[in-house]
Parts: C-alpha cells; sequence; structure tokens
C-alpha cells in the first residue's frame, strides 16, 4: 500500500487551521493532531471528540489550584500551548516540510509528557492499546473545543463532513479507534472508509471502572491481531 500523500494532508491541514465556520468566541480554535512519523496507511488512527483546550488557562485560573505542584504543572501546559499554536501559526503561513515537522515534534512531546492528569496520560493511554505513538495516526472528531464542552450535533456533523472524513480518506487506517462514548456513539452511524473496521477504545479522561478499562483496552487489542 502507498504511504500517504503529505501533500494533501498538509494542504487539509492548513485549511482546518484557519476554519471558522462554527463562529466560535475567540480562543477556542482548531488544535490539529499530526500522524506519527512512522504511520503508514493500513494502520491504526485514534480518534477523540475535541482537542480540548489544552493548557489554555489563564493566570487567574491556575492560581486557583490548591497545591504548588498543580500551579506548576498546570502553567507547563499553558505555556506548551502557546507554543503549539504558534507553531500552528508559523506552519499556516508556510505550509513547507520544515514547519510541518517542527509542529508535529512539538506536538509528540505535548502528548508524551505534559497532556493528561497526571501528566503525560495521554499518550501512555493511546500505548496501552497495544500500539506505539509513532506508529499510530491522531484525529479530532471536532476540531475546535467549545465553551464548557458543549458540543452541538451540528458542529460535529459539519467537522466530519468537511474535515475528518477526508482525513480519514487520506490516512486509510485498517481500525479506527473512537475513544470516548461520545465519539464512538458518532462515528458508528457513518460511512467509514473502504473496510476499516471500528472498535471503542479508552479515553484518558475516563472514569469508569477498571474492569470496564481493561474490556475497552483488549477489544482494541483483540481487532488489532485479527488484522494482522
Amino acid at each position: 500500500m502507498t504511504d500517504v500523500n503529505m501533500t494533501e494532508l498538509r494542504d487539509l491541514y492548513a485549511q482546518i487551521c484557519v476554519c471558522c465556520d462554527c463562529q466560535l468566541p475567540q480562543g477556542f480554535c482548531p488544535q490539529l493532531r499530526p500522524p506519527g512519523p512512522n504511520y503508514k496507511p493500513g494502520g491504526v488512527a485514534f480518534v477523540q471528540i475535541n482537542p480540548g483546550q489544552v493548557g489554555s488557562l489563564s493566570d487567574q485560573k491556575i492560581a486557583k489550584y490548591r497545591t504548588e505542584n498543580a500551579r506548576n504543572i498546570a502553567t507547563r501546559k499553558a505555556t506548551d500551548t502557546r507554543q503549539l499554536l504558534s507553531l500552528q501559526e508559523e506552519f499556516v503561513k508556510n505550509p513547507s516540510d520544515t514547519t510541518y515537522e517542527r509542529m508535529r515534534t512539538a506536538f509528540f512531546t505535548s502528548m508524551s509528557e505534559l497532556w493528561g492528569w497526571p501528566p503525560g496520560k495521554y499518550g501512555s493511554t493511546i500505548e496501552a492499546h497495544g500500539v506505539s505513538l509513532e506508529a499510530v495516526a491522531f484525529l479530532n472528531l471536532a476540531q475546535c473545543p467549545v465553551p464548557d464542552d458543549s458540543y452541538r450535533r451540528h458542529q460535529l456533523d459539519l467537522c466530519w463532513s468537511k474535515w475528518t472524513s477526508r482525513m480519514l480518506m487520506l490516512l486509510r487506517p485498517a481500525v479506527i479507534v473512537a475513544q470516548g462514548k461520545q465519539a464512538w456513539d458518532f462515528i458508528r452511524g457513518r460511512q467509514l472508509p473502504l473496510d476499516a473496521t471500528l472498535v471503542e477504545g479508552l479515553h484518558h479522561a475516563d472514569r469508569r471502572s477498571r474492569e470496564v478499562k481493561e474490556g475497552l483496552l483488549s477489544g482494541v487489542r483483540d481487532a488489532l491481531r485479527n488484522r494482522t
């Protein structure tokens, strides 16, 4: 199977970064999720509901954290988010190999070291499904966070038809892991690219029992074994 057409994917990412169709408040902007450097078509794509306002906290909100350690972590996440968005802006202005790689490298550092609670839980949850971060793709179901995490069906429908489904067609995954019940419920009613297998996976912020979590992880591992 041929590699991902990176020129088309970068062009699509550049379009996503300037999308404002949902007319969200200032600061609620697209946040990309580039695929791993070793991802190949026929691989695994993880889809979450959205990027969230990763670390986009004001100084006043950070000051409300009870411990110094929590305040320090929140400050690091806020600084990291500003850096990621700055790299996205550079990429949009000049969507070249160089600006794309800078953005992707920063993303993987954030995913591995900062995102989630405790920091790094985002990346470790992905790998708990039996994959390596560098070999899988990551997509948002909604390209932008929204106030109070209150996603409207029309926003999800619009993002899917305009962006997410097109990314999936370019990435051509064999297995699509829907992380979180909202993403799972939405995607399973959609037409998927080629013969992709859809399976429900574990979201890093899932608060259900250990047995439920392990069941989700086992289901994904089984799906991966059956495709190889």
